[in-house]
């Protein structure tokens, strides 16, 4: 994955759900959006929240956490923020938790 400066993405639109894959650890989706007619893909490894932290004693030992993105179903619509001078640069701001592996 490119690196770029989020704070430049400053349009949004809506794209669809195309792909989602496991991998055997982690979920990764692939969006489709489009800009001034041309289409673009983003892929974003799939992140959580943490709902609930397990522990034996003071240890740590394990954590209960749901995706940060509601539905993830192949079709399902969703946020793309997307720089308007680059629209391939782009993410989904939805998806804005941990990285769990």
């Amino acid at each position: 994955m490119f690196v770029f400066n989020k704070k430049k993405c400053t349009e949004e639109t809506i794209g669809f759900i195309k792909k989602k894959r496991w991998n055997g650890d982690l979920w990764f989706l692939t969006v489709e959006y489009s800009v001034d007619g041309k289409t673009y893909i983003v892929k974003e490894q799939l992140t959580y929240h943490i709902t609930k932290k397990h522990k034996i004693g003071s240890i740590p030992v394990g954590v209960h956490a749901s995706s940060t993105i509601e539905n993830i179903e192949v079709g399902a619509s969703i946020r793309v923020r997307y720089n308007p001078n680059k629209p391939k640069q782009s993410y989904l701001p939805e998806n804005n938790g941990y990285h769990i592996s």
